[in-house]
C-alpha cells in the first residue's frame, strides 16, 4: 500500500519530524507500505529543505505545496487550495498512491474538490480528523459559529467525514461527537490512534538530571516543575503561575522552567515577584528529553472548552515516559477518564490543597512508575499498531 499524507501547516511547525515521521517509519517497518507526504506551508526554502532531508533519513517521500499569503491570508489560502487540488491530482497521477490520508479540514477542502475522480482510480480515503479543530478556532480564535466562514468549514468537514473510508480521531470523545453529526454513522469506520512517544528518546537520565540541576542551581529537594509546548490562548498561564506561587511558598526551593519555542510574550506576563523563581528556555528538541530528566513534574493545563474533547496532548505522553509526574486539567480528551487513576497523574478540578497532597508524595515516588503509564499508553509502539489497526482493517474492507 501507497499511502499519501496530506498536511497545511505555518511556516513553523515540527510535527512531522517529531511526531508523524516516527509513526510512519514504524509502519513501514513493520508493513513495509510507503508513506508519502505531501505538506502545504508558507515555510522558507531552508525549513522546507530540512524536512525534506529529514523525511529521506526516515525513508518517506516528501513534497512541498507553498501557501499563499499575499494580497491577503485569505485570500492566498482560497488560491492555494484552487492550486492545491491541481497539485494533488497530478501526484496522484504520477505515484501509485492507493490510499489518500489528508490531515484536518483544508486538506480534507481539496480532498473534496477531487470528488468522484478518487472514486473512480479506487483511492481510498483515510481521514485524519486532527481533534476538533473548528470547535477549536471557535473557542480561541474567533470564529463565529453560523458565519460564511464557519458553515463553510464545517460543510468540508461533514463531507469528509462522510464520505472517507477510515476517520482517525485522537479521543473517543471525539468519535461520539462526529457520529452525532451524521446521520448515518458506522462505527467501525472510526478509530482512535494516539500521539505515540519513542521510549528511547524519551527516558529517565540520572546523569543528565545531575548535571542539569547542578547548572541550573535547583537543590537536590527542590521541585522542578517544567511546562514544555506552545503558550497561546488556550493555555492556562496565570494558572499555572498561581498553582506554583501557592506551592513554592511552602516549599521555597522549587522552581519552574518554560521550555518555549519564543519567551519574549511569555517573559512579559510573569509577574516580579516571580522573575527569580520562573525560568524560560528556548532550546533545540534534541535536547528536550535532558531537561525533563532534570524535572519532578510535568503541567498540562488548558483553559475550559468544548474543544477539549478532542485533545490529546502530545507533552503528557513525552512527560510520562520521560519519568514525570503529570499535573493536567480536567475535560482534557479521554484523559482524566485514562489517568485519573493513576498515582503519577492529578487531574485538577480547582482542588489546590487536594494537589498539595499529592505533591507532597511525588518525591519518594519512583521515576519508573510514571514511565510505565508512559510505557502503556503513549509509547510510539502503541500508536503504531493503532494505525496499522485502522489500515489493517481497509484492506479487509
Amino acid at each position: 500500500m501507497n499511502i499519501l499524507f496530506v498536511s497545511w501547516d505555518s511556516d513553523q511547525t515540527n510535527y512531522l519530524e517529531n511526531l508523524f515521521f516516527p509513526i510512519f517509519r514504524g509502519i513501514q517497518d513493520r508493513r513495509g507500505w510507503q508513506f508519502h507526504v505531501m505538506q502545504f506551508s508558507w515555510a522558507g526554502p531552508a525549513e522546507v529543505e530540512r524536512i525534506r532531508s529529514l523525511a529521506r533519513e526516515w525513508g518517506i517521500c516528501y513534497r512541498h505545496v507553498v501557501v499563499h499569503r499575499k494580497p491577503a491570508a485569505a485570500v492566498g489560502a482560497i488560491w492555494t487550495m484552487v492550486q492545491g487540488r491541481r497539485a494533488l491530482k497530478k501526484y496522484l497521477q504520477e505515484h501509485p498512491i492507493t490510499c489518500l490520508m489528508p490531515r484536518a479540514t483544508l486538506p480534507a477542502l481539496m480532498v473534496n474538490l477531487l470528488g468522484g475522480w478518487l472514486q473512480n482510480k479506487g483511492i481510498s480515503i483515510v481521514f485524519d480528523a486532527d481533534g476538533l479543530p473548528i470547535q477549536e478556532r471557535v473557542d480561541f480564535a474567533g470564529l463565529k459559529p453560523g458565519s460564511l466562514q464557519y458553515r463553510w468549514l464545517k460543510n468540508a468537514e461533514t463531507k469528509m467525514l462522510a464520505r472517507a473510508d477510515r476517520v482517525l480521531t485522537r479521543t473517543n470523545k471525539a468519535i461520539q461527537i462526529h457520529g452525532q453529526s451524521l446521520r448515518e454513522n458506522d462505527p467501525s469506520r472510526f478509530h482512535r490512534v494516539s500521539n505515540g512517544r519513542d521510549p528511547g528518546f524519551f527516558k529517565p537520565d540520572p546523569a543528565k538530571r545531575a548535571a542539569l540541576r547542578k547548572e541550573l542551581g535547583i537543590a537536590e529537594d527542590g521541585l522542578l516543575w517544567i511546562y514544555s509546548g506552545s503558550l497561546g490562548p488556550p493555555y492556562q498561564l496565570q494558572d499555572m503561575l498561581r498553582l506554583f506561587w501557592s506551592y513554592q511558598q511552602l516549599h521555597r526551593a522549587s522552581r519552574f522552567l518554560f521550555l518555549v519555542r519564543e519567551g519574549t510574550n511569555v517573559k512579559a506576563k510573569i509577574p516580579a515577584y516571580l522573575e527569580e523563581l520562573v525560568w524560560i528556555k528556548t532550546v533545540p528538541f534534541q535536547s528536550i528529553p535532558d531537561y525533563y530528566a532534570a524535572g519532578d513534574l510535568g503541567i498540562s493545563l488548558r483553559k475550559p472548552a468544548p474543544s477539549l474533547a478532542g485533545l490529546a496532548p502530545i507533552k503528557v505522553g513525552e512527560y510520562l515516559l520521560s519519568g514525570l509526574p503529570v499535573l493536567l486539567s480536567d475535560g482534557i480528551g479521554d484523559l482524566s477518564q485514562e489517568l485519573g487513576g493513576e498515582a503519577a497523574c492529578f487531574v485538577y478540578k480547582d482542588n489546590t490543597a487536594e494537589l498539595h497532597a499529592w505533591l507532597a508524595t511525588l518525591k519518594p515516588q519512583s521515576k519508573a512508575a510514571a514511565r510505565q503509564v508512559g510505557m502503556e499508553k503513549f509509547g510510539l509502539d502503541q500508536s503504531v499498531n493503532a494505525y496499522i489497526q485502522a489500515l489493517d482493517s481497509l484492506q479487509a474492507h
